[in-house]
């Protein structure tokens, strides 16, 4: 799309293999990956329908979701870091495949965004769930980025905000919040540096890129969810 900022409507399995071969360095790896959570409910006999957890066939347990890390951690250089959004359900699997070998990564946290409008469900059997959680990794030995800002004596690991809707949602079922998306750039990465997202979905973090000065490069396999993205980061 540009000289700072290129998506690709391709299946980021086998568009790796192309980032290797082409010598692609990255400075960071932010994504949202399918969580494999996503299953039947009977919510569309009620009079207002809703999602509860069926995101859509993609969602449906059949995405690999630990080979393809040790692969796109190739492309990080020396001082790089990874983002990746989870299911609570699979936070110590892929905390396990970021510190094996082939990865090369050390966990330093967990994220969390609290969402403070959250999707009520059987509250009288369950815990509200209003959370969603990533692992926050760094290539081991680096000097990795955490852009602590002055006004605050300590940063916590916790995002707050709604969920999103209005004008800032497109579309995508699963869409992350701008404001959350911003917040976790401006603290792990720089400015002019390049960020990848091989799970582009609705294109959010690339939105943020874009507004807060950094390069990107896009993965999306899905063809709408990438034209959803396409549209918004040619605005």
């Amino acid at each position: 799309m540009s000289d700072s900022m290129i998506i690709y409507n391709d299946d980021a399995y086998t568009k790796i293999n192309e980032l290797i071969s082409a010598g692609i360095i990255v400075n960071h790896i932010i994504t949202d990956p399918p969580y494999n959570i996503s299953k039947n409910n009977n919510f569309s006999t009620m009079k207002k329908p809703r999602t509860g957890v069926d995101f859509g066939l993609w969602d449906r347990g059949k995405f690999d979701l630990f080979s393809w890390i040790p692969l796109y951690t190739k492309l990080l250089d020396k001082n790089g870091s990874i983002i990746i959004f989870c299911s609570y359900r699979f936070l110590s699997y892929i905390a396990d495949v970021l510190e094996g070998e082939e990865s090369n990564c050390e966990v330093k946290d967990i994220l969390i965004w609290q969402k403070s409008n959250p999707m009520p469900r059987n509250i009288n059997r369950r815990y509200v769930q209003d959370m969603e959680f990533a692992i926050w990794a760094v290539k081991k030995n680096s000097k990795w980025v955490f852009n602590k800002t002055v006004s605050k004596p300590y940063l916590r690991s916790l995002y707050t905000a709604p969920v999103v809707n209005g004008a800032e949602k497109v579309g995508h079922p699963t869409q992350k919040s701008l404001s959350v998306m911003k917040e976790i750039i401006s603290i792990h990465t720089n400015e002019n540096q390049l960020i990848l997202d091989p799970f582009m979905g609705s294109g959010t973090t690339g939105v943020a890129c874009k507004e807060l000065n950094r390069k990107f490069i896009g993965i999306e396999k899905d063809n709408n969810y990438f034209e959803m993205a396409k549209r918004r980061l040619e605005v």
